[in-house]
């Protein structure tokens, strides 16, 4: 097995084909697009070649992961970036609200 170069955070970005920003969700999307197209036993792809390939889309993706995964987030008042308020309550009105079992208009 050859040896494989660690790639940098931004190095692994541009394996992935991730803009300057994306979410968890949409670094996770991406390696399932990149899978499905890559993976060696699913490619239209030359095997050998399909199968360094996805080594390297995996490699870049778990590199991604765990940099995102460990990456301290402030949830300091002044660093909380604006337009992304979430509230929970907001949430579940929107998926279970008219729900009889778990909204909040259970039958009496």
């Amino acid at each position: 097995m050859a040896h494989r170069q660690t790639l940098t955070v931004p190095e692994t970005a541009k394996v992935l084909g991730i803009p300057g920003k994306a979410s968890l969700n949409g670094i996770h999307a991406r390696f399932r697009e990149l899978a499905k197209e890559w993976h060696p036993d699913v490619a239209d792809h030359d095997p050998e070649i399909a199968h360094e390939t996805f080594i390297r889309i995996r490699q870049a993706y778990e590199i991604l992961m765990d940099y995102c995964m460990n990456y301290e987030i402030s949830f300091g008042p002044g660093e909380i970036r604006t337009g992304t308020s979430y509230d929970s309550r907001e949430f579940w009105m929107s998926r279970f609200g008219d729900d009889p079992i778990w909204g909040c208009n259970k039958p009496g």
